[in-house]
């Protein structure tokens, strides 16, 4: 029997969510929303960041996971999106319309889910605005209009949450007969959703890791858990062998995540940055000095085998910055951690125009009402956080925390947090409401 079935979260509902006009109603206005913005920023689109388009035109017309050269592949960059860039594009070129299409695809999808979990982990009543919640969420909002992977990682956050719900409502919904073959078939499900979010962004590894927690937690019976635990792992290190071996072929060791890894931790950990922090003068961080200075020690020689000793090298010097000056590492830990959650975006210069600050005041103003729904959410909610889905939000939440206290960190890194928050926040309201329905 399942181990949370008095918890509103794992209630069959009656109807099927296409049978729910809020539903659609609510991919209407994500839609429109989403669209529109798009198109005010189509200019975005055009630039390349990150080089995921640069590695999508190459898997399409050198065929090969390259930044150039079709003999020295990279795992520099995570590649669930690059690959999804390319396979969306007709035209080869990954232009900026094909992109916005598949991040618009991407964010319908994204508002959806969360609409559907919402309803299962209870909130009935608050769908619509969980879902729209995520709809207009200005880090999503912002972010769909560059070609980062941001979207997608959202999308396969509330993926991975749906199907641990369905995982969770099993023994409620199906008979004794076939309980077995579709606690394996969806706890595989889950391990499928999660290694996507894996091949998009590294960081959800720790949060695999954490998993088996919440989905043990869907079955009272040992037999029940030990199967489910079983097909996730299983499953998931089924999805994971592939990128590993390919780079155990190529590099030599077998990379597991990215060889971007020891970079973001060198950024956050260096003297430069430590200086930056003690000094506490300049407002922004000048961080083009440091990345050419390390350029300068260890230049890139265009080889796969320069690219894996160039992370290392990263991470060695990042390790070294920390034991060399432990009070500042401590420091630089903190701040990163608060980056991470902060209300309002960073400035990006000391001379920004009295226009964007005040648009970053007004996006802070939005974070801190939704952070306060949110510490009310988990209040109201009490031992229900014990609910599988509950501690899987939870555990996600942590573990983005905790990478991002070591790891280079800012607001945007946040957004596969973004569908937990909003119905958490909806959580928040619907116990307000409540509250004052009652005085």
């Amino acid at each position: 029997m399942n181990a949370s079935s008095d918890a509103p979260s794992t209630t069959p509902r009656r109807s099927s969510v296409w049978q729910d006009w809020q539903w659609y109603a609510v991919l209407l206005v994500a839609l429109l929303v989403r669209g529109g913005v798009g198109y005010i920023q189509w200019d975005d689109l055009r630039v390349d960041p990150d080089s995921y388009r640069k590695l999508a035109r190459n898997v399409i017309n050198l065929k090969s996971f390259t930044f150039g050269d079709t003999a020295e592949p990279t795992a520099f960059r995570p590649p669930l999106y690059p690959v999804l860039l390319a396979v969306t594009s007709p035209s080869r070129q990954v232009l900026p319309s094909e992109v916005f299409v598949l991040h618009l695809v991407v964010g319908l999808v994204t508002v959806g889910l969360t609409f559907v979990w919402a309803r299962s982990m209870g909130l009935e009543g608050w769908r619509s605005l969980a879902a729209i919640l995520v709809a207009v969420d200005p880090i999503l909002l912002n972010q769909a209009s560059q070609v980062m992977t941001e979207s997608l990682a959202a999308g396969l956050t509330i993926l991975t949450l749906v199907a641990l719900s369905s995982l969770a409502n099993t023994a409620d919904e199906e008979g004794q007969k076939s309980l077995d073959t579709n606690i394996t078939i969806r706890a595989a499900n889950v391990a499928g959703a999660i290694a996507l979010a894996i091949y998009c962004r590294p960081t959800f590894l720790v949060w695999a890791a954490l998993l088996p927690l919440a989905i043990a937690v869907c079955f009272r019976s040992w037999k029940h858990r030990a199967i489910s635990v079983l097909a996730y792992g299983l499953m998931l290190v089924f999805l994971l062998v592939p990128w590993v071996a390919r780079n155990q072929m190529v590099f030599g060791a077998p990379v597991l995540g990215t060889t971007h890894g020891g970079h973001t931790l060198l950024w956050g950990n260096n003297p430069s940055y430590y200086e930056y922090l003690r000094s506490g003068t300049a407002p922004v961080w000048d961080n083009e000095p440091f990345h050419h200075a390390f350029n300068q020690r260890h230049p890139f020689e265009r080889t796969s085998a320069s690219e894996l000793a160039r992370d290392r090298e990263a991470f060695s010097e990042a390790i070294d910055a920390m034991q060399a000056d432990p009070a500042m590492a401590a420091y630089s830990s903190l701040v990163k951690l608060g980056k991470f959650w902060r209300p309002w975006p960073h400035a990006i210069s000391e001379d920004e125009s009295p226009r964007r600050t005040w648009m970053r005041y007004a996006v802070g103003i939005w974070y801190a009402a939704q952070f306060l729904l949110v510490i009310a959410g988990l209040i109201a909610l009490g031992r229900k956080l014990l609910n599988p889905g509950w501690i899987a939000a939870l555990a996600l939440m942590g573990s983005f925390s905790l990478v991002h206290t070591f790891f280079w960190s800012d607001m945007r890194m946040r957004s596969p947090l973004v569908p937990i928050l909003a119905v958490l926040a909806c959580a928040g309201v619907q116990w307000l409401s409540r509250r004052n329905g009652k005085s």
